[in-house]
C-alpha cells in the first residue's frame, strides 16, 4: 500500500514551518525595517570598502587591497569566484532568501534536522532537537558581535556529520554525494577554525568506525567507508580551491605563519602564532561548566547581569561621590572569569541538554557514545589554553596546522554540537525505540546521579570561589599605589564596597543559575518519568520536554540578542559617514596615506578599520595581518611619536589626533612623509631581520634604504634621477623612472613575494625587501616603464580544480537522486503488485 506523499512530507513541511516562525519571532526587528548591529561586521565592511569602490567603478574586484595596513592581499577580505556552477550557490537556496540574523538559526535547524533524519531520529523530536541546537547562546552571542562565518560553518556543521554517517551507514551513493556537498558548504562558510573542529569530530567518528569494523571484521566496508569519506571531504576541499589555496599561501606570511624576529628558545613563534597570542581567550579549568550554569562566572563582560536595582555593585556607587562613582563604572563587569580580554557571553547550551546529554553519555550505551565523550573530552581540555598550559603548548608544537588558530575557549563548540546531538539520541531512546520502563526507569537515575554529581562540583566551586577577576585585583593595585596615605585611604574604602557588592552580585548569579538549572533538569526528568509510568504520552511528553528546552535557552539568548541589537536603518548607515575631518582630508585628491590615532596607538592596529571607509590607512584590523607589518607595529609603530622614519616612509600624510585641549578630533599634516617612490643616494646590506629594525630607528628616509640582499651593481643618485607613480590600479602599478647611471628606487607598497612581480620595460625585474616591509628596485641607467603586477597563482591555477569538483559533486547528487526516486518506485511497485 502506497504511503500519501502529502502523509510522508508533512513533519518536514511542519518542521520548515516552525524552524521559520521561531526565527522570525526571535528577530523581529529583522522584519520590521531595523538593522542588526554588528561591532565585527561594521569592521568588515570597512576593511571592503576600498575593494567596493574599485568594483563598482571596473567591474572586477581586485586581489590586492590599498585601504589597511599600507596594502595586504584583499583576497583575504573579499574573493571573487568565477566558479559558473558553484554549489556554494546552494546556501540560497538553504536560507529560502530570509533577512538577516533569521537565516543563521533557520539554516542551523534546517542542518541540524538533516542530521537527526539520517540518524533515523522520530522527525518531530528532530525538530526539538535542531531548536536546541540553533539557539544554544553561543550562536545569538556570535551573531551579535558579527561573526558571521564563524555563525554560518557552524550551522552546516551538523550536515557535514550526518552525510559522513550515511556513508559509515552503508549509503555509499547518497552519503559521498552529501557529505561533498557539506563539506565544500562548510569550508565555504571560510572560518577555517570551525572547518579544523568539524576535522577533529570526523576524526573522533573514523576512530570509532574503524573500532567498530575492526571487531567485526568487516574490513571491505572499512575500507569502504573510509575512502568513500575522504573522497568526499577532497571533493569539498577542491570546491573550495581557491579560496584554500590563496589562504594557505598567504598563511605563511601572515602572522599565523609566525614571525623571523622570533626568539629561538620559541621554535613555535617562526611557524605560527606565538604562544601567549595562541592560547589568549582561555577557560578557567571549571569554567566550561557555563555550558550547564550560564551565568556561573557573571555571564558576559559588558551586559548588566543583575537588574540595577538588585545590584549591590550599583547601589555602592550611588552612594560614593559621583566623580568617583562615574570612574569606576567602567570596572562594572560581572563577568570574572579566565578570558582576561573579556567575552560577550557564555556557551550556554542548555540545562536540560546538558542533563539529557549526562544521561546518554552515562547510562545509554550507544554507537556514537564514546567518539562523544571523547571528542567533547578534548575540546575541554583544549578550551582551557594556559591554564593547562603543558598539554595546550604540546598541542601547539605538534598538531598539524592548530598553531594557525588562537581563542582555545572557541573550541567548547564541539561539546555543544555533540551534546545537542546526544541529548536527541537519548530522547530518541526513550520515547521511540521501545526500551521497557525498568530499565528506562535505571538508566534516568544513572543520568540524575551524574547530573547531580555535576551539581555537587558547581556547590563546591561556589562555596571555594572568591569571586574576584584580574581587573579587579588591577584596580585594588592601582589604589594602593597612590602615595598620598589620606587620599589613599579616602578612595580604597568605598573602592572596597564596590568590590564587595560585585563579588556578592557575582555569587547570587552563580547559586542562581545552580538553581536554575535544578529546575529545568527536575521539569525535564519529571515529564519523561510521567512518561515511563505511562500518564504522559510520547508526544506530550516530548511536547513538554521540548517547550522546556527552548524556554530554557530563549530566556537566556534573549539577554545577548534582542531589540537593543538592532539599529534604525538611517541610524546604521550613519555609522559610514565620514566626520569632518575626513571630509577635509579627503579634499586632497593625491596618493597618500593616514594613521588614525583618535582611538590610542594601539586601537589604531587591532580594532579601527573605520579609518579604512575614507582613506588609505597604515592601521586597521585584520586577524591575520601581514608578519612583517605585524613585526613593524610591535617595534616601531607602536612606540609612536618615536617612529617617525616609518611614519614618513609609509607615505603618512595625514594624522588624525584627539586633541585633549579641546576633546576634539582634528588632523595634521605630516609635510616629510615621503611619498609613492623615491630614489635614495645609498644603500645598505643588513642580512639579519632584526637588525634592519633597529636600522629603521634613525633612517634617514630619502637618502637611504636598507636591505636584506646584495645589489647585483653599485647604485648612486644622480641631480636628474627620479621616480613618479602615474596610476595605482589596485593590482596594476604603473611607475616611471629616470636614472642616469643605475639607482635604487623605493616604493611605499608593502612587500609580498607571493604575487608581485616587477617589471622594467616589459622585462621582470627582482623586487627587493626594503626597509623591512616595502619594495625596492634596481633601475638602469635611462628613461624607463615600471610596473607592478600582482597575479598570484594560488589565485589563478586553483579556478580549474574548483569547477572541476564543483561539476562532479552536482553529478554526484544527481545520481544519489535518480537512485533514490528509482528505489522509491520500484518499492511502491513491488507493494501495489502484492
Amino acid at each position: 500500500m502506497r504511503t500519501p506523499l502529502l502523509k510522508t512530507l508533512l513533519p518536514h513541511l511542519t518542521a520548515l514551518v516552525v524552524f521559520a516562525v521561531v526565527a522570525m519571532v526571535f528577530c523581529k526587528p529583522a522584519l520590521q525595517g531595523m538593522v542588526l548591529r554588528q561591532d565585527d561586521n561594521i569592521q568588515w565592511k570597512a576593511m571592503y570598502e576600498d575593494q567596493r569602490k574599485y568594483r563598482d567603478s571596473t567591474g572586477r574586484l581586485p586581489l590586492w587591497t590599498n585601504g589597511m595596513f599600507s596594502g595586504m592581499p584583499g583576497y583575504q577580505i573579499a574573493i571573487a569566484s568565477d566558479n559558473p556552477i558553484d554549489v556554494l550557490n546552494v546556501y540560497h537556496l538553504l536560507t529560502l532568501g530570509f533577512p538577516k540574523p533569521v537565516h543563521f538559526f533557520f539554516l542551523a535547524c534546517v542542518c541540524f534536522y538533516f542530521l537527526a533524519l539520517m540518524l533515523g531520529v522520530n522527525p518531530y523530536l528532530g525538530m526539538v532537537s535542531a531548536l536546541s541546537y540553533a539557539y544554544a547562546t553561543y550562536h545569538p552571542v556570535i551573531i551579535g558581535a558579527g561573526h558571521d562565518t564563524k555563525m554560518v560553518a557552524l550551522a552546516y556543521l551538523p550536515a557535514l556529520v550526518g552525510a559522513v554517517h550515511l556513508i559509515f551507514d552503508r549509503k555509499y551513493l547518497a552519503g559521498t554525494a552529501l557529505a561533498a556537498l557539506a563539506t565544500a558548504l562548510l569550508i565555504g562558510a571560510n572560518h577555517p577554525q570551525i572547518s579544523y573542529y568539524a576535522l577533529l569530530i570526523l576524526a573522533s567518528m573514523a576512530v570509532a568506525q574503524i573500532v567498530r569494523q575492526v571487531r567485526a571484521r568487516d574490513f571491505r566496508h572499512l575500507l569502504a567507508s573510509l575512502s568513500l569519506a575522504l573522497g568526499a571531504g577532497l571533493l569539498g576541499v577542491a570546491c573550495n580551491a581557491v579560496v584554500i589555496a590563496t589562504t594557505y599561501e598567504y598563511s605563511k606570511a601572515s602572522i599565523r605563519g609566525g614571525s623571523v624576529l622570533a626568539d629561538d628558545k620559541s621554535p613555535n613563534d617562526k611557524s605560527g602564532l606565538t604562544k601567549d597570542y595562541a592560547l589568549s581567550y582561555s577557560l578557567f579549568r571549571t569554567e566550561p561548566l557555563v555550558m550547564m550554569f550560564p551565568r556561573l562566572y557573571g555571564g558576559s563582560t559588558g551586559q548588566l547581569e543583575v537588574p540595577e536595582e538588585k545590584s549591590k555593585a550599583i547601589e555602592a556607587l550611588q552612594q560614593m561621590p559621583p566623580e568617583l562613582g562615574q570612574q569606576l563604572q567602567g570596572y562594572l563587569q560581572f563577568y570574572w572569569g579566565g578570558i582576561s580580554q573579556g567575552t560577550a557571553g557564555p556557551p550556554y547550551a542548555g540545562a536540560i541538554v546538558c542533563f539529557l546529554a549526562l544521561l546518554a553519555l552515562t547510562a545509554l550505551p550507544g554507537p556514537h557514545r564514546g567518539w562523544m565523550i571523547g571528542v567533547s573530552a578534548l575540546a575541554v581540555l583544549m578550551s582551557w589554553g594556559h591554564y593547562f598550559e603543558g598539554f595546550n603548548v604540546l598541542l601547539l608544537e605538534h598538531l598539524p596546522f592548530y598553531n594557525k588558530f588562537r581563542a582555545p575557549s572557541m573550541i567548547l563548540v564541539i561539546p555543544t554540537f555533540a551534546f545537542g546531538m546526544a541529548a536527541m539520541l537519548a530522547l530518541q531512546r526513550l520515547l521511540f525505540e521501545g526500551m521497557d520502563a525498568a530499565t528506562a526507569t535505571k538508566a534516568l537515575r544513572r543520568g540524575l546521579v551524574a547530573t547531580g554529581v555535576v551539581v555537587a562540583g558547581a556547590l563546591v566551586l561556589l562555596i571555594a570561589s572568591d569571586f574576584t577577576s584580574e581587573t579587579d585585583r588591577g584596580l585594588l593595585e592601582q589604589v594602593r599605589q597612590i602615595p598620598d596615605a589620606t587620599q589613599r585611604e579616602a578612595i580604597l574604602t568605598p573602592v572596597n564596597a564596590f568590590l564587595s557588592g560585585l563579588k556578592k552580585d557575582r555569587q547570587d548569579l552563580f547559586l542562581g543559575d545552580i538553581l536554575r538549572t535544578l529546575f529545568f533538569v527536575a521539569a525535564a526528568a519529571g515529564a519523561i518519568w510521567l512518561l515511563l509510568r505511562r500518564t504522559f504520552g510520547r508526544a506530550t511528553a516530548m511536547a513538554v520536554v521540548g517547550l522546556l528546552m527552548m524556554i530554557d535557552i530563549l530566556s537566556i539568548d534573549s539577554r545577548y540578542l534582542n531589540a537593543d541589537n538592532y539599529q534604525e536603518e538611517d541610524v546604521y548607515a550613519g555609522t559610514f559617514q565620514p566626520a569632518p575631518h575626513n571630509l577635509a582630508i579627503m579634499q586632497d585628491t593625491g596618493y597618500y596615506r593616514v594613521l588614525d590615532l583618535s582611538r590610542g596607538v594601539s586601537a589604531a592596529f587591532n580594532g579601527n578599520a573605520i579609518t579604512s571607509l575614507f582613506h588609505r590607512s597604515v592601521g586597521g584590523y585584520h586577524a591575520a595581518k601581514l608578519s612583517i607589518y605585524q613585526d613593524l607595529i610591535e617595534k616601531q609603530l607602536y612606540r609612536y611619536p618615536d617612529c617617525k622614519p616609518v611614519i614618513d616612509m609609509l607615505n603618512t600624510k595625514y594624522i588624525i589626533f584627539n586633541d585633549p585641549a579641546t576633546n576634539q578630533t582634528r588632523y595634521e599634516l605630516n609635510p616629510e612623509a615621503a611619498g609613492a617612490c623615491w630614489v635614495v643616494d645609498r644603500v645598505r646590506t643588513v642580512r639579519e631581520p632584526a637588525r634592519v629594525m633597529t636600522a629603521l630607528d634613525s633612517l634617514a628616509v630619502r637618502d637611504e634604504a636598507v636591505i636584506e640582499t646584495e645589489l647585483p651593481a653599485p647604485v648612486s643618485r644622480s641631480a636628474g634621477d627620479s621616480v613618479w607613480l602615474v596610476r595605482n590600479d589596485h593590482d596594476d602599478i604603473l611607475y616611471r623612472a629616470q636614472s642616469a647611471a643605475g639607482s635604487f628606487a623605493v616604493f611605499s607598497e608593502v612587500y609580498y613575494d607571493k604575487g608581485w612581480k616587477a617589471y622594467i620595460d616589459g622585462k621582470e625585474a627582482p623586487i627587493l625587501k626594503t626597509n623591512y616591509v616595502l619594495r625596492g628596485l634596481f633601475i638602469p641607467a635611462g628613461s624607463h616603464d615600471v610596473r607592478f603586477s600582482f597575479r598570484p597563482d594560488a589565485y589563478y591555477k586553483s579556478n580549474t580544480a574548483s569547477v572541476a569538483a564543483s561539476a562532479a559533486i552536482w553529478l554526484l547528487l544527481g545520481l544519489a537522486a535518480y537512485a533514490y526516486v528509482r528505489q522509491r518506485l520500484k518499492g511502491q511497485g513491488g507493494e501495489a503488485k502484492a
